[in-house]
């Protein structure tokens, strides 16, 4: 007898340690809703607050008006619902036979006529079920919307805990013949109601076509995305919508405001990049485009971007304007360079090259990249004189090693000996920071 007693303290000292150092560890399946499905039969386990049951069923439901009857099953289904509560466990089976349905009421492993016992079970049960399964919500969403429209099921909406059911009825919801307005009640009510990243982002993708229709919608569909924290499911919901061959330029910039929200880089580039692959972008998105590049930390995947927008052939006018600046922010040497040699297949008008020898003189440190991006400069033969005398004179100024400002020179030497006198001497004067008498010496013995 000392010894049980003694047991039985031992074991409630334990549960109370346990749930003093983590009280959740105790309650963390009064908190769970699982699915499985195998061979057309579904299974369902609701486990929270205020259900604790468990349930099979195969075919489609309907539900009674009042929520407390099984009305139809089709031909070949059925439902099975089990429940414990106290240590009493009671069953029910409702099956379809030949059209009509047969029933059976368990209280433990013994049989109790279904009527009254069972009925009145089921009555009591029933209206939980339907709030926390997707049992009969195709039937349930049609009756609501018929008796209130749109406001109707969304306040049978606010009545359901589970994010999964919630997002099975507003999709069942968005298949009816919604105006404007209602559809904006609904992505505002979504939005709010829905806590998983992974359901909102469901809805959100379920009718994009609807709700990128107009200001209305796209504002409300904005606002929606903002309550998705998950960058990796914003970045799927906004993919899913650049694909759309059907949205127009003013939607996709409406998305584009959208990855605003998106703080990775990895995956704010993949939304930049797939907008660039499949859209023919017009000179305001592409400039949002490079003003959402400025926000990159990381200068690899900054690289990465331009390098796209510069392929795209549409860094032009304002957009290079832009460009530069998104440059101008990475700080990588080699990154740099990159992108510059990128950009320097092209001709550039005054202005941006003398911002990119601006941005080489504060950004690379290192002769070698310098080095690199001044002869790509140089090896553009469209470059006017005073562009070859600007680059040359820079180049002499920032360079500190004699061997890489040889080369450089060294790169421009054919041209030079084409041009006028002027050009020459502004050869010779950048020669003149050579402090090597050797490579001096090679420098210009190749312009004579």
């Amino acid at each position: 007898m000392q010894t049980t007693i003694l047991k039985k303290l031992f074991w409630g000292l334990v549960v109370v340690i346990t749930f003093l150092t983590n009280p959740s560890e105790l309650f963390a399946q009064k908190n769970s809703y699982s699915i499985s499905h195998s061979n057309g039969t579904h299974s369902i386990r609701v486990n929270n607050s205020k259900q604790n049951f468990n349930i099979e069923y195969e075919g489609d439901i309907t539900i009674s008006d009042d929520d407390k009857d099984i009305v139809a099953i089709s031909r070949g289904g059925f439902i099975e619902i089990k429940k414990s509560r106290f240590g009493k466990r009671r069953r029910l089976v409702v099956e379809s036979e030949g059209g009509k349905l047969t029933r059976k009421f368990f209280i433990g492993w013994t049989e109790k006529p279904y009527d009254p016992e069972g009925k009145n079970w089921l009555a009591d049960i029933l209206p939980d079920i339907v709030r926390s399964t997707t049992i009969g919500a195709q039937s349930r969403v049609d009756r609501f919307y018929k008796k209130g429209g749109t406001n109707a099921v969304m306040s049978e909406i606010g009545e359901i805990e589970s994010d999964y059911v919630k997002s099975k009825y507003f999709k069942l919801l968005l298949e009816k013949n919604l105006n404007t307005n209602e559809l904006v009640r609904v992505i505002e009510t979504a939005g709010r109601e829905i806590d998983s990243d992974y359901y909102l982002t469901q809805i959100l993708k379920s009718n994009q076509k609807a709700f990128l229709a107009n200001a209305k919608t796209i504002t409300a569909y904005i606002n929606a995305s903002g309550n998705i924290d998950s960058d990796h499911y914003l970045t799927q919901l906004v993919k899913t919508v650049i694909k759309d061959k059907n949205i127009s330029d003013s939607q996709l910039g409406s998305l584009l405001q959208i990855t605003e929200k998106v703080d990775s880089d990895h995956y704010r580039t993949e939304i930049l990049k797939t907008i660039m692959d499949n859209r023919e972008l017009n000179k305001a998105n592409m400039n949002k485009i490079m003003n959402l590049s400025k926000d990159v930390n990381s200068d690899h995947y900054r690289t990465v971007i331009l390098k796209k927008a510069l392929r795209s052939n549409k860094v032009t006018g304002d957009v290079r304007e832009v460009f530069l600046e998104s440059l101008n922010d990475v700080k990588s040497d080699h990154y740099t360079t990159e992108i510059a040699k990128e950009l320097l297949r092209d001709k550039l008008d005054n202005a941006s090259l003398t911002k990119l020898l601006n941005i080489v003189k504060s950004n690379v440190s290192s002769d070698h990249y310098a080095t690199v991006i001044y002869k790509k400069i140089g090896s553009n033969s469209k470059l006017t004189e005073t562009q070859l005398i600007q680059v040359m004179n820079t180049a002499a100024r920032n360079i500190q090693s004699s061997y890489y400002l040889s080369q450089v020179l060294l790169a421009y030497v054919n041209q030079v000996k084409g041009g006028s006198e002027k050009l020459k001497s502004a050869y010779m004067n950048a020669a003149k920071s050579i402090k090597s008498d050797t490579y001096l010496g090679r420098v210009m013995k190749a312009l004579y």
